[in-house]
């Protein structure tokens, strides 16, 4: 069923790279083994947050001690890089999210 539902893809009608056969077919060639790693996913939610990472509730009011940085404190529409936004340009985002609710989180436990 998932190779039937992933030859739908646009892309593999265009140019598919092998015709349908099934897979323990030996006239159809060896059976290939390839890793994948998947780096980055797009997620354009997550936790609302304000500009110190701090996680807010629902009535908007800070969650004590909750802070979120990264894809999870919800770039809202692909931060900086907008909605057109690569997969793999998140690494800024996280960074500087990172960064603000780090400062933030020492700066409350230090008072």
């Amino acid at each position: 069923m998932g190779i039937r539902n992933a030859l739908n893809h646009t892309g593999d009608s265009l140019s598919p790279t092998a015709s349908i056969h099934r897979i323990l077919d030996s006239s159809a060639g060896p059976l290939i083994a390839v890793r994948l790693n998947v780096l980055t996913r797009k997620t354009l939610g997550g936790l609302q947050t304000d500009l110190s990472g701090r996680v807010l509730d629902a009535a908007g009011n800070p969650v004590p001690g909750l802070y979120a940085a990264g894809e999870v404190a919800g770039f809202d529409g692909g931060g900086v890089h907008g909605y057109r936004s690569l997969e793999g340009t998140f690494l800024g985002g996280c960074l500087f999210s990172g960064r603000q609710a780090g400062r933030a989180a020492a700066a409350a436990t230090a008072t």
